[in-house]
């Protein structure tokens, strides 16, 4: 029985061997299949490759967050009546939204109000204020203008997959009331 068992084991020992330089004789064998297969891929062309992904993924970032404010500029052009007129503009993207800020002049408070009311009624800004309100040595009213738009309505990328601009809303002209008109408000900014 003794000599089963030391048999056996000699069996097993020999298999385990034989196993172990199969193992190591694959693992070369795959070693330079990999190291072939990597020769053909290239290193300059995956590099380049690699390269060419990560600036597609900029570009695609860039476009994502790029704002087109051709809608807003003609917002204001149809919105801005004729004795109101805006001299500074700067926006900057907030988590509120697009911050408009601007300074302008209008040709009496009359003028102002009406503006501020199309402004308001237009829906396409919100928390809107004036102020600042001081009179130039030619009696018009200077002003501050704060307001916000959403930003998804300047959205470069929305408009490239509608292939159109965001509609605006253009908000329509209501004179000022009889009572509170003054000669001066008729005419425009000089």
């Amino acid at each position: 029985m003794a000599t089963l068992i030391f048999g056996l084991s000699a069996i097993l020992a020999l298999a385990v061997f034989g196993y172990g330089f199969y193992l190591k004789s694959s693992i070369a064998s795959m070693t330079t299949a990999l190291e072939q297969g990597r020769a053909l891929l290239e290193p300059e062309k995956v590099d380049e490759l690699i390269r060419l992904d990560n600036r597609l993924n900029s570009t695609g970032e860039l476009i994502k967050n790029h704002l087109l404010l051709t809608p807003l500029f003609k917002f204001l052009e149809s919105s801005t009546i004729k004795n109101v007129r805006f001299t500074e503009f700067n926006y900057a993207a907030t988590v509120n939204g697009l911050e408009l800020s601007m300074r302008g002049e209008a040709r009496s408070y009359a003028a102002l109000a009406q503006q501020a009311e199309l402004l308001n009624k237009s829906g396409y800004l919100k928390d809107i204020s004036f102020s600042d309100l001081t009179l130039d040595e030619k009696g018009n009213v200077v002003f501050f203008f704060r307001a916000f738009a959403d930003q998804n309505m300047f959205s470069y990328l929305k408009t490239t997959e509608t292939g159109t601009l965001t509609p605006v809303k253009i908000a329509t002209s209501t004179p000022v009331s009889a009572a509170s008109s003054s000669p001066a408000t008729s005419t425009p900014l000089r």
